[in-house]
């Protein structure tokens, strides 16, 4: 299978099960998972970039109108 998008080649792979080995199938959910962890981290870590550029940052005043 090519090395193309994980999302279209896991479609691939459902859609015709009976075509790929058991291995195969277990790397690609494998490879899947590992992109999934990583972009969990990054999130986490843009979320703690984002809460301290907050932090760092005095609130506007409230304006009333």
């Amino acid at each position: 299978m090519s090395s193309g998008n994980i999302v279209e080649r896991l479609r691939a792979m459902a859609a015709g099960l009976d075509q790929f080995r058991r291995d195969k199938i277990e790397d690609e959910l494998s490879e899947a998972a590992d992109v999934i962890e990583r972009l969990r981290a990054e999130l986490d870590r843009l979320d703690k970039v984002l809460e301290t550029a907050r932090a760092a940052t005095p609130a506007a005043p409230h304006q009333e109108g």
